[in-house]
């Protein structure tokens, strides 16, 4: 009698009717699904991507990318206003299923978050007031430049201009502020996010942006890490966005007459 032989074939009997019996553990993809719900994670100060309306619904281009990828997925879209310092914890603690706020996808956000491709391929530029007459970076020199407090600045351009002022603000509205009416002589950000600033305020030719500084910098959604199902769904809505052309209209309903100098694509 092969009693070892026995052992070995109720063993493997037994373990096919647990996997059978136990139900795969549910992911993102299907919690989101369930729930009926797309839970994004957006602004109210960070226009034009994510920022609330003159009293309305919060709206702007990533806001409108984030609709898509729920209606992709058929279920609707729930809107839950966060700030910059909660936008990785609302992930990591399931308060939120992305964020949608025009994120940069940095290295040191990437080791706890994942990021969709990019939907937004805009380095970081200086914006300063022409009458100020500065065109170089090194005239910076003992001025004050303007920063959002989630923002730094970069190793290279501390370095170049190491006695410059940094003074930080609650937004990108209250910044820009201050630049406009000389409180500050530059402000750093995101280059469309600087024109579209310029662009909509009152005297768009006073300003311009210092030609020789650029820090690449593209942006994209912010998933929660280790949840590839939902990571691949989000990245394949927002390729066959691009190649149906909605995303390139998506984009101009925001940004125009800015020139869209990218398209979606793979890392």
């Amino acid at each position: 009698m092969n009693v070892h032989g026995n052992e070995t074939s109720f063993l493997a009997s037994m373990i096919f009717a647990l996997a059978l019996a136990v139900p795969a553990a549910a992911d993102k993809l299907d919690d989101i699904k369930a729930r009926g719900q797309l839970l994004v994670g957006v602004t109210e100060s960070s226009p034009p991507f994510s920022f609330r309306k003159a009293g309305k619904d919060i709206v702007g281009y990533d806001v409108d990318l984030a609709d898509r990828v729920a209606k992709n997925l058929g279920v609707t879209s729930k809107k839950i206003a966060i700030i910059n310092a909660e936008r990785i914890p609302a992930l990591q603690q399931d308060r939120v299923d992305l964020v949608a706020v025009g994120m940069t996808r940095s290295k040191g956000r990437a080791n706890d978050v994942d990021f969709s491709f990019a939907y937004l391929d805009s380095p970081h530029k200086v914006l300063v007031r022409k009458s100020s007459g500065i065109v170089h970076i090194a005239q910076l020199s003992g001025r004050k430049l303007a920063l959002v407090k989630s923002a730094s600045v970069d190793a290279e351009l501390n370095a170049a201009v190491p006695t410059m002022e940094i003074v930080l603000f609650d937004d990108y509205n209250a910044a820009f502020a201050a630049l406009a009416d000389g409180r500050v002589d530059g402000f750093l950000a995101d280059k469309m996010l600087l024109l579209w600033f310029a662009q909509n305020s009152r005297r768009p030719a006073n300003f311009a942006l210092i030609d020789e500084y650029e820090l690449p910098r593209t942006a994209g959604f912010a998933l929660k890490k280790n949840e590839p199902r939902f990571l691949d769904f989000v990245n394949q809505t927002l390729l066959k966005l691009e190649a149906s052309g909605e995303a390139a209209k998506i984009f101009d309903a925001w940004f125009a007459p800015l020139t869209r100098t990218f398209r979606i694509q793979p890392d």
